[in-house]
């Protein structure tokens, strides 16, 4: 499916209302990272060059856009992330 991200939050804090947020348009993929399938852990990403939304969990489902939360990588620590994305076309 191709979507629009937006990333709502900076460094896991949100954004304040004067900020824009962060998009990224491409296919919403996913994966599992770890050795194996038992201790892996999911992510979503937007092909090699987008964020990676790890443990994603739906928050809302509102016509053509999806809202979900996770965490990603921010430097060196594990931050929380929420993704709002908008449905452009189900391939």
């Amino acid at each position: 499916m191709r979507v629009r991200v937006s990333l709502m939050r900076n460094a896991g804090r949100w954004l304040t209302w004067n900020q824009k947020p962060r998009e990224f348009t491409g296919a919403l993929l996913s994966s599992r990272a770890g050795k194996t399938d038992e201790q892996g852990i999911t992510y979503l990403y937007l092909g090699d060059d987008g964020p990676k939304l790890y443990d994603a969990r739906f928050v809302s489902v509102l016509g053509n856009e999806l809202r979900l939360v996770g965490v990603e990588k921010f430097e060196s620590a594990w931050v929380v992330q929420e993704w709002n994305c908008e449905i452009l076309a189900v391939e």
